[in-house]
């Protein structure tokens, strides 16, 4: 019955998409409709026989007024205040894209651990359409499709970088004949696919010999350009950081969940001493941090991510047994047009990136099988939420019961502690197993709370600190004069006062808001010679010293992809073909897990395949 439920949910949500966005499916209404783009247009008007008026190149086509429809109406596909970080090679480019018989070739190409059906959804929602999403003039290739029981990659991993377009190129020999290809096929990679993707472009330019021309152009989705700072940090050859992570976690948790569930009597703790809980819960989660969690994470660990990290020689380039220097990755110019999707995630990233990957708190039909349905994310994030709550109660709890026993102990007589020692012994000792339990629920509480800091700090590298300047300290030396009791014609000496203070920063942020000295001292009090208080003008020298403090703050990031190694420029070739587009595109409240099947990623490939980031990805609507 739940599943009856859920497959009723889900096509009720497919029926109300499929009337609303873009009407590619809906049967005919008489409302008005918006068309965000000229395909879309064009597939309605043909269901009625229509055309829309076209114009030959280089024809005047005389408007008057506001048009009435223009690309960008309606909602956009995102923010245009903060999306996106676009640049194209050519802006003015006039490039006219021949039409071709039949359909193009578009090459789907998983991440690290992957398989051919990562992408599966958006890959087949281009070639065969989904609701709100009409199907394309493409063939997707995505390698040979796996089975529920037999997981296959595209790729090996184990070999490297380089090995792997060796295994892209053999297999696409057989699934992509020649006679199959076009001039306007393309690439579409995820994560370290798309490292992949930009090697295996470099081959086919200069190793003709070993590998065919298959691709004119490159997608990428959350691929590290610049380097993922998590491979740095996390593989065991590296930094090695996850196992002291893991154990700090166990050890928070589970020993609060101990000393949840044992009673809190002298029986139960005579019999389980604190030392003999202490070293059970070391011991188990040095042996999950240090064996198990190594172990389940050996297949993020391959060969492939050696040629990736921040630094690696395959992308900054190195110098061989004979001191030549050999080109990296980075150092290669694409002969190709280039558009670079980046995610940033909202916070708490880890939360949402761990709910995303693991699907905790969801059917499966939600994210992974729903059609551009993978946008729930905030579920771990609410049980983590209500965690936090749960320990900081029993931290309180403990507390009182410890406020209470302390008044109880408090609220007798000396001389009655005196005579029942044993009284005042066994309080003491349910004091202490309290204080225990409140230490161990506060513990976790923390580590819970501060976990997305952790994370973000010592695994992806997401942190950094900024110097800004916070105020000044002034120190100022002035000669002053009251004109009856010392003016200078009296030949008395002037009275030196010297003062230090702090001084706020002005709205700039440059300098301190200082008053000058002859405005703060034009009628300035002073302690004169006689011990009185003189009045009169001084004179004399500020200066002004910047106080510095570090603010920490996090770089954006999709919970393992740095926004600024996505988005890093990697070298695009306008000489080779002046209409070579270069862009770059955000993806908001997208994680690395959610790109590969979310609202969004629908958005950027309706808008990717409608020409709006280079004409070359312009893909027709079937």
């Amino acid at each position: 019955m739940k599943r009856l439920h859920i497959f009723t949910l889900a096509l009720v949500c497919i029926l109300v998409n499929t009337n609303k966005t873009y009407g590619q499916t809906a049967p005919l209404d008489t409302s008005k409709a918006i068309f965000n783009n000229q395909d879309a247009l064009n597939a309605q008007l043909d269901k009625f026989g229509l055309k829309t008026l076209e114009f030959s190149e280089g024809a005047n086509c005389l408007r008057y007024g506001q048009p009435l429809l223009k690309k960008g109406s309606g909602t956009p596909a995102f923010e245009e205040d903060l999306n996106p970080v676009k640049r194209t090679i050519n802006e003015g480019y006039t490039e006219k894209k021949d039409s071709i018989n039949g359909d193009i070739n578009i090459y789907w190409i998983h991440g690290l651990n992957g398989t051919t059906e990562s992408l599966r959804v958006p890959a087949q929602a281009t070639q065969f359409g989904a609701p709100g999403f009409p199907a394309r003039k493409a063939n997707s290739v995505r390698g040979i499709a796996s089975s529920s029981s037999h997981a296959l990659q595209y790729y090996s991993e184990d070999g490297g970088i380089t090995p792997a377009t060796g295994d892209l190129n053999n297999v696409n020999k057989v699934l992509v004949p020649t006679a199959a290809r076009t001039k306007y096929d393309f690439i579409i990679a995820h994560s370290q696919g798309g490292i992949a993707a930009r090697e295996w472009l470099r081959n086919m330019e200069q190793k003709p010999n070993m590998y065919e021309k298959f691709a004119h152009g490159l997608v990428t989705f959350g691929t590290p350009h610049g380097g993922a700072q998590v491979i740095n940090n996390t593989r065991p050859d590296m930094g090695n950081k996850i196992p002291d992570f893991m154990r700090e976690a166990c050890v928070s948790i589970v020993t609060a969940e101990v000393e949840d569930a044992l009673k809190n009597d002298l029986f139960t703790r005579m019999v389980v001493s604190q030392n003999m809980k202490n070293k059970l819960v070391q011991t188990g989660c040095g042996v999950i941090s240090e064996t198990i969690i190594p172990l389940a994470l050996d297949n993020y660990f391959k060969r492939t991510t050696l040629d990736y990290f921040v630094g690696a020689p395959f992308l900054n380039g190195y110098a061989d047994a004979s001191g030549q220097h050999v080109e990296g990755l980075s150092e290669y110019t694409q002969k190709v047009p280039v558009v670079q999707f980046y995610g940033q995630e909202d916070q708490p990233i880890l939360w949402k990136f761990l709910s995303s990957t693991q699907g905790i708190g969801h059917d499966k039909l939600d994210n992974t099988e729903m059609i551009f349905g993978y946008d729930q994310d905030d579920q771990l994030e609410n049980k983590v939420s209500n965690l936090i709550n749960t320990y900081e109660a029993k931290y309180l709890s403990q507390m009182n019961i410890i406020k209470n026993l302390k008044n109880s102990i408090s609220s007798r007589s000396l001389g009655l502690r005196i005579m029942f020692p044993i009284f005042y012994v066994l309080t003491k000792d349910k004091i202490d197993a309290a204080q225990v339990k409140a230490d161990a629920f506060i513990r976790a509480k923390l580590w819970l709370t501060n976990a997305n800091d952790y994370y973000l700090t010592d695994l992806i590298g997401g942190r950094e600190e900024k110097q800004v300047k916070s105020h000044c300290i002034v120190l100022e030396q002035v000669m002053c004069r009251d004109a009856s009791k010392n003016p200078a014609a009296s030949g008395l000496p002037p009275v030196m006062v010297t003062n230090s203070y702090n001084a706020p920063m002005d709205p700039t942020g440059i300098q301190c808001s200082i008053l000058p000295i002859n405005v703060k001292y034009s009628n300035y009090s002073f302690p004169g010679l006689d011990g009185t208080t003189w009045t009169g003008n001084c004179v004399g020298s500020q200066a002004a010293n910047f106080v510095w403090k570090n603010i920490g703050t996090y770089k954006h990031n999709d919970g393992v992809v740095l926004a600024e190694s996505a988005s890093a420029d990697i070298k695009v070739s306008s000489i080779v073909n002046p209409n070579n587009s270069y862009v770059k595109v955000k993806m908001l409240k997208t994680n690395h897990e959610q790109m590969k099947n979310s609202k969004v990623t629908s958005m950027a490939l309706f808008e990717l395949y409608s020409g709006t980031y280079g004409r070359f990805f312009k893909v027709d609507v079937r």
